[in-house]
């Protein structure tokens, strides 16, 4: 019996460690990343990924599992040698480890999903009041419990608070995004994960440079670089994209192109990941940010060069992309001096930030009209429009 058991665990035909290195790579990771948050070696995981090595531990296989977030249907899909991952309680640790299990998988699919309506259309809202709770719950038993799973939940905390950070920045709630985002910062610090703690530090930034602190921003996006080399290269490439922002906004034109021409040429080698898709990394998005810096130095008909090449690479866009993206052409075009089509994309945009509840994205068309205001086009008829436009927006 026991011998019948063993043999269930091991993993024929190498299916299991073709499913490891397949959500290993969707993640972005190295084997020797997978192997320091396993806590084993490199050349370990290398052997069980290339069917050298099988796992005879069951404990081994679900910690692994956990770790690369592999849902309970793929390994079911192997076939009969992927044992079932059981909950056994043997002494209180272990009803610890199963009640942080069963709060950690559906929210890692909350912290997901919320994301992908978000970003989507969705209401943004609903979507905090169900992160809030998430957060709580998931407060709640860190408080209570330890186990092997504290650390994946910490994780997951960590995601969350950055999730409810963005919601909060999106609504110029910047001390609640600071607040979230200090969260993700500690949470990370504990988890000595420097994706986490690279990626506080860099939305911290952000909202330094939104308020206002270009100094601060900057300061801390470079305090950063020496620990981002031990990240993920798409967390090196939204920080030099968040150093180009901050650059272009305060009209620094060397420093924001040497900043975005080091986000771009990672952006072109970069292989997409769902990380990547997450943090809204990829070529289109850093040519659209080259796009609005330009337009930032006073430099539109360089902007207007590049927006027919994002039209191509992404024809189709959820609604806040659109929203967003409508904005930044219609600040491109009002100031090469298209002053219709600039304000008639100005007030699409408004409209389209309407539907999704961003008081950010109203608040560029803010700035543009602020802009345009006090220079010769103030008196143009048509900003008459946009200055109704923007005092009917919520």
């Amino acid at each position: 019996m026991a011998n019948e058991k063993e043999r269930e665990l091991k993993l024929t035909n190498n299916a299991f460690g073709k499913l490891i290195k397949s959500f290993r790579e969707q993640r972005g990771w190295s084997q020797g990343e997978l192997a320091e948050r396993w806590e084993h070696t490199r050349e370990y995981v290398s052997q069980i990924e290339r069917g050298k090595r099988k796992l005879d531990k069951q404990e081994q296989i679900n910690r692994l599992a956990d770790i690369l977030e592999i849902p309970n249907e793929r390994l079911d899909a192997i076939g009969k040698g992927v044992p079932q991952r059981r909950a056994i309680v043997e002494k209180p640790a272990d009803a610890d480890d199963i009640l942080l299990q069963t709060l950690l998988e559906p929210s890692i699919a909350t912290v997901k999903l919320s994301w992908l309506l978000w970003l989507a259309d969705g209401e943004s809202i609903p979507i905090a009041e169900n992160l809030t709770t998430l957060t709580a719950r998931l407060d709640d038993a860190l408080t209570k419990h330890h186990g092997q799973f504290l650390r994946p939940a910490q994780k997951v905390l960590a995601y969350a608070h950055e999730m409810q950070g963005k919601i909060a920045f999106d609504q110029l709630r910047y001390t609640d995004a600071m607040g979230h985002f200090q969260e993700m910062l500690d949470l990370g610090e504990e988890l000595r994960d420097p994706n986490i703690i690279s990626l506080a530090q860099i939305h911290r930034a952000d909202v330094l440079r939104k308020r206002g602190r270009y100094e601060a921003a900057v300061k801390l996006l470079n305090a950063i670089r020496s620990l981002t080399e031990s990240t993920d290269e798409y967390v090196q490439g939204v920080r030099w994209q968040i150093l180009a922002r901050a650059h272009s906004v305060y009209g620094y034109k060397d420093l924001f192109l040497k900043s975005i021409d080091n986000a771009e040429e990672i952006a072109t080698n970069i292989k997409q990941t769902i990380d990547t898709q997450y943090n809204q990394f990829n070529l289109v998005e850093v040519l659209q940010e080259r796009g609005q810096g330009y337009t930032m130095l006073w430099l539109p008909e360089k902007a207007l060069e590049i927006y027919p090449q994002t039209d191509k690479l992404k024809p189709f866009r959820p609604v806040r992309e659109m929203g967003s993206y409508t904005i930044i052409k219609a600040q491109a075009y009002a100031y090469s001096g298209d002053i219709e089509k600039g304000i008639d994309l100005a007030i699409q945009g408004i409209k389209l930030a309407r539907e999704y509840g961003s008081e950010r994205h109203i608040s560029r068309v803010q700035g543009m009209y602020d802009r345009l205001n006090v220079t010769s086009i103030g008196k143009h008829p048509r900003m008459k429009d946009l200055k109704e436009a923007l005092m009917s927006a919520p």
